[in-house]
């Protein structure tokens, strides 16, 4: 005959499984601090071209291109143009049509990016919640079927503005990543004052049509956008 759980076996094995938790939070946010501040990141580069990302993210972005297949990826913020090329060439693998394209906005394009050569890409150079940005965009596309990024400046005024505008952009089913969530210490850059975690906390409590995929991260242990790979569901 089975035995019904005692209460104080159920108390422990939840105090448990807590202690499991803090330590793996623990151990998580350490190992991420020492790789962002190692900054090895930061000399990245995707054949030629700085890319300024962490190889999880890199996968996690090519798992979401082939799965979803959007018809047009938008990231905002190319900075030397490694994440668009490598945008590009990733819809280029998965036999994408010749329509999908990569849009990059920066409100000043480098000589890095303005080199790149690729019939998917398109740069925009401009402000990214400038109404004149925004047109050019909407000039490119035909649908909100897309994958969009969000990593210019890292502001929270200026992550919120550009969530409200680019979220339009994403159809249900489909990713608003909004990058770099980690900073003003979650866990790193902890004097960086309020940034793209603390929009996406502001945009998630007025938008119910957009919730955080934190699944999608965790089994890669941690990501520089933790918290911010937004899944739109209505």
């Amino acid at each position: 005959m089975k035995t019904k759980p005692r209460l104080a076996d159920m108390r422990l094995s939840r105090l448990s499984s807590n202690i499991f938790r803090l330590i793996d939070r623990i151990v998580i946010d350490r190992f991420h601090r020492l790789y962002y501040n190692t900054r090895g990141w930061r000399k990245n580069k995707y054949l030629g071209y700085p890319i300024r990302q962490l190889p999880f993210d890199l996968l996690l972005y090519q798992e979401l291109i082939h799965h979803e297949r959007p018809a047009f990826i938008l990231q905002t913020g190319v900075a030397y143009g490694g994440s668009i090329l490598y945008f590009a060439h990733i819809l280029d693998l998965i036999g994408a049509d010749a329509d999908a394209i990569v849009i990059g906005i920066d409100i000043e394009t480098t000589a890095e990016a303005r080199s790149l050569s690729h019939s998917r890409i398109h740069l925009i150079e401009g402000d990214s919640v400038d109404a004149k940005t925004v047109e050019s965009v909407e000039d490119l596309l035909t649908t909100q079927n897309g994958l969009v990024s969000l990593d210019s400046d890292h502001s929270y005024e200026h992550v919120l503005r550009e969530l409200e505008i680019y979220s339009r952009f994403v159809d249900v089913g489909c990713y608003l990543v909004v990058e770099d969530t980690n900073i003003n210490g979650h866990p790193v850059v902890p004097d960086f004052g309020p940034g793209p975690l603390e929009a996406v906390n502001e945009f998630l409590r007025n938008n119910s049509n957009f919730v955080r995929d934190d699944k999608l991260w965790r089994r890669n242990l941690f990501s520089f956008h933790q918290y911010g790979w937004l899944r739109r569901v209505k």
